[in-house]
């Protein structure tokens, strides 16, 4: 009995949405299908409240599935998904106008902006209560822009504070890292939480502040390497300040200044040693990377030590951040290393400017493809590489362009190895005319 009354609720109201889409309200097929609609509302609920569910397709009345092949049943529960609606409930109460509305409303066509129940509440259909599903992928969504903004603002607190910083050094010649220190601390915890979202963080850069941007950037890729490496917090933590003050040498030049910038290019690590031994702290790391990050493991490089002379761990991971950071970072005279070519020429370094065995380690850590790559996949869609995978060909992708070379409006993420989808090639953003950072 329970059935037959819930399925010709069913067929009723796909008749009468049906009816909708076909005829003006006039019309005696329109008039006949409604009818029909508000005799079934007022049967179903004259014992109490009726809900009608849907799941995968399939519609149940209470916890009873409901014969897929009922009239009806098929395309009410399409719609229904549709709509984003999980349920509907009628009242009691239920009346003429209320029946009238739902099927109009479930005639509308679904949009990201139609909310079943709130249209119905505009409408004035009281007796009716609406489930919606939730969008996971959409509140996912939100939190990771949620957290982007916030990981952002981090990297711009950094910023002004390396500007303070270098201003104060310039002026007095006296440096102060200690709030430089606190934000280090900050971006480490947010690389425990979420290495990837920290990787993209290093796509950031900008020509008129290239020097403060990768002080970050490189910080940003020693502490990946560090934890890689499994160096405790408290390491990773004077690795970070280590290599945001790498290059601080450089404040004591006019970097506009061909000559100066020249100059600068092979003494600002004894600049740099020499401005950070006035910190009263008793860690001497910042001033022994500034000092040594340019000596290569084969007695290369600059400044010039005496023979057998060995460079602190750090150094030799600030050496490989520095590197990395400007091969994939556009300059004035020339283009930017995509991220795989990049990884390439690292290794390739490893001959004579780079430690072997800590850039393989690094080079593991980022990935075959590493975050921020663009890549093409084989259905023609674009997107850039967002985070790592389920294994090192596989990474998860965020795509920007559909297979028809159409921007998204709301980029949406793919796990490649749970999709019957791979990946063709790396773009380079520049054929594109995309900033990578925008999108990460």
């Amino acid at each position: 009995m329970e059935d037959r009354i819930a399925l010709e609720m069913i067929g009723a109201l796909s008749a009468a949405r049906k009816a909708t889409h076909l005829y003006p309200p006039a019309h005696p097929k329109y008039r006949e299908a409604v009818a029909d609609l508000v005799s079934a509302v007022r049967e179903c609920v004259v014992e109490g409240p009726f809900t009608l569910n849907v799941h995968l397709g399939r519609l149940y009345q209470g916890s009873r599935v409901l014969p897929s092949d009922a009239p009806g049943a098929h395309a009410m529960a399409e719609a229904l998904e549709a709509h984003r609606v999980e349920s509907i409930t009628l009242e009691p109460d239920a009346s003429e106008h209320d029946a009238i509305t739902l099927v109009e409303v479930l005639a509308m066509r679904p949009s990201a902006t139609l909310e079943v129940a709130a249209e119905l509440a505009r409408r004035g259909a009281s007796a009716i209560t609406i489930a919606e599903f939730i969008d996971e992928d959409a509140v996912d969504a939100e939190e990771r822009d949620r957290l982007r903004e916030q990981d952002r603002a981090l990297y711009k607190r950094l910023l002004s504070v390396l500007r303070t910083l270098t201003a104060k050094i310039q002026e007095t010649g006296e440096p102060n890292v200690g709030e430089a220190g606190a934000i280090v601390e900050g971006i480490l915890a947010r690389l425990m939480d979420d290495g990837a979202a920290v990787l993209g963080l290093a796509t950031m850069n900008s020509q008129n502040e290239s020097n403060l941007f990768h002080s970050i950037n490189t910080m940003i890729y020693a502490l990946i390497l560090g934890n890689e490496l499994g160096i405790p917090e408290e390491g990773l933590s004077s690795l970070g300040v280590a290599a945001l003050l790498h290059d601080i040498g450089k404040v004591a030049f006019d970097m506009s200044d061909p000559i100066q910038a020249e100059q600068a290019r092979f003494l600002h690590p004894k600049v740099g040693a020499d401005i950070l031994s006035r910190l009263p702290e008793q860690d001497r790391t910042p001033l022994l990377v500034a000092y040594e990050h340019h000596m290569a493991p084969n007695g290369a490089g600059f400044p010039e030590r005496e023979d057998g002379y060995v460079t602190h761990p750090y150094s030799r991971m600030v050496a490989i951040a520095d590197r990395y950071d400007r091969l994939t970072t556009a300059k004035p005279e020339g283009f930017a290393l995509t991220p795989d070519q990049a990884v390439i020429q690292l290794l390739r370094d490893t001959a004579n400017l780079l430690d072997q065995t800590l850039t393989r380690l690094f080079v593991k850590s980022l990935g075959v493809f590493p975050v921020g790559c663009i890549v093409r996949l084989t259905d023609h869609s674009v997107g850039v590489v967002c985070a790592s995978g389920a294994d090192a060909l596989h990474p998860r992708v965020r795509l920007m362009y559909d297979d028809e070379g159409i921007a998204l409006e709301s980029p949406r993420e793919l796990e490649t190895a749970e999709v019957e989808v791979g990946i063709v090639e790396i773009v380079n953003p520049d054929s594109l005319a995309v900033t990578v950072s925008d999108h990460l």
